[in-house]
């Protein structure tokens, strides 16, 4: 793992102290993410993978295991199963999703954009609903 990705995944596990790494994938998890009302679960595990070009390209997609509904539908701009599925067992789904407007990794992993920031976005997606 590169030093970046730890200081990153570091500040990351401030927030989510039980994240899980897959370092050989670079493959994130962040169980019992807590979702808005109107979703047939809260919380729901989520991951995401780190691309291999990070910092430079941002991540994408919010992978959460299969079978998610918006008030009993299926969501906008998600697919099951994903295609690429994550190293955490059972199937899963993904949500096309990505901040790349927004994306200015910089430096200074504090300031700039960051894997911190990334999650947090995931609230962004989720409070759209379907």
């Amino acid at each position: 793992m590169n030093g970046r990705i730890k200081k990153e995944l570091d500040l990351l596990r401030r927030r989510y102290p039980d994240l899980e790494y897959h370092d050989d994938s670079q493959w994130v998890k962040i169980p019992a993410y807590p979702l808005s009302e109107g979703w047939d679960r809260t919380p729901t595990d989520v991951a995401f993978q780190i691309q291999l070009q990070y910092p430079g390209t941002p991540p994408y997609g919010i992978y959460v295991p299969a079978g998610i509904t918006f008030k009993g539908e299926k969501p906008n701009d998600y697919t099951e199963p994903a295609g690429n599925q994550p190293p955490f067992g059972g199937s899963w789904g993904v949500f096309s999703w990505t901040i790349e407007g927004q994306w200015r990794a910089t430096s200074d992993l504090v300031t700039g954009s960051n894997l911190s920031n990334w999650v947090s976005s995931f609230a962004d997606r989720f409070s759209q609903g379907k």
